[in-house]
């Protein structure tokens, strides 16, 4: 273990949790006396080199963490509070060996620094940017795995696409899910849709399928819920529009011979959703996929020029769809 460490970048929540693991790995237990946080908008490095230096309460044993190092930046922001970066260098030459320093930034850092150099030589210095869907199902698999339950690499895919939210609120969705199905040990797709928050994303990605696989009575069910959330009907057209046109793109691309997985890399969207768009536009050709976007093209002018009721004219676009697409 390194006794300073510079961990910084836009994934925060995984920032929290890798300060957490130092903590836990050299301490035997937390608490207030061995486990310091020094907020670096309201004190100065001397405050932070000062609690690095003095003993502690009950042993000398001690995480201290920096949160905001505004002076790791390229353009540090302007603040009330003026640091000293020597007083750090020095502080490093001459490091406490029983104190693990933890340095916090949300934004990127200036590797170029005479500080951030000096990190490197006697610590470790590590960012964490946004994860992507692929890594946060692979954190949803092993967390639950740490909790001594089981899910599949499919159905960990699936959380993420239900939800369509980002890490900190994913961990939020799995708390609820390993809490429910502690006894069973396993979480199941089931269990996703019962307990987790179905995401607007997600629900249009269903009318489309449903509506290219003919399940017109779950495509209703779908769209009800869609019109009871109230979700503005201009908007709705737009995401139902995009969808449509990810599966025009998979036609194309299918014809001209990519693999799903290819396709899925090409669009920037997740193989799953190539994977069921493949088996929706199997008995559709390119032209009749052109058609249904030439629809809503339409109807969006539609809706956006006519005095009737907006719900209505959606209504009457997804029934053009579906007499379409018959």
């Amino acid at each position: 273990m390194k006794n300073v460490y510079v961990i910084y970048g836009e994934n925060f929540e995984a920032i929290n949790d890798y300060e957490k693991n130092i903590a836990k790995k050299y301490l035997k237990e937390l608490d207030e006396f061995n486990y310091i946080k020094i907020n670096m908008h309201e004190n100065t490095l001397e405050s932070l080199v000062y609690e690095c230096r003095s003993s502690g309460l009950f042993g000398n044993e001690k995480v201290v963490v920096a949160e905001n190092c505004n002076f790791l930046l390229a353009k540090p922001k302007k603040i009330r509070v003026e640091h000293n970066v020597d007083t750090l260098i020095s502080y490093l030459d001459n490091i406490s060996e029983e104190v693990v320093l933890i340095l916090k930034v949300s934004e990127k850092i200036d590797s170029r620094k005479k500080l951030i150099k000096k990190i490197k030589e006697v610590g470790e210095v590590k960012e964490f940017s946004n994860f992507n869907e692929k890594e946060i199902a692979s954190y949803i698999v092993k967390a639950v795995a740490e909790a001594n339950l089981k899910i599949s690499k499919d159905d960990a895919e699936f959380l993420v696409n239900y939800t369509r939210l980002d890490f900190a609120n994913i961990k939020k969705e799995l708390e609820k899910l390993l809490l429910y199905c502690d006894e069973k040990k396993v979480i199941t797709r089931e269990d996703i849709e019962l307990l987790a928050t179905r995401s607007l994303e997600y629900d249009v990605f269903s009318l489309t399928n449903e509506l290219f696989g003919k399940n017109y009575l779950k495509l209703r069910v779908v769209y009800n819920s869609l019109v009871l959330k109230k979700e503005e009907p201009i908007f709705l057209l737009s995401l139902i529009s995009g969808q449509l046109r990810i599966y025009y793109k998979v036609k194309v691309l299918l014809n001209e011979h990519y693999s799903q997985k290819d396709i899925a890399k090409e669009l920037g969207v997740h193989p799953y959703r190539v994977q069921l768009a493949a088996q929706g536009i199997r008995n559709y050709s390119v032209n009749k996929i052109m058609k249904t976007l030439i629809l809503a093209a339409n109807y969006d002018k539609l809706l956006k020029s006519s005095y009737m009721d907006k719900y209505l004219i959606l209504d009457l676009f997804i029934n053009k769809l579906i007499e379409e697409l018959k």
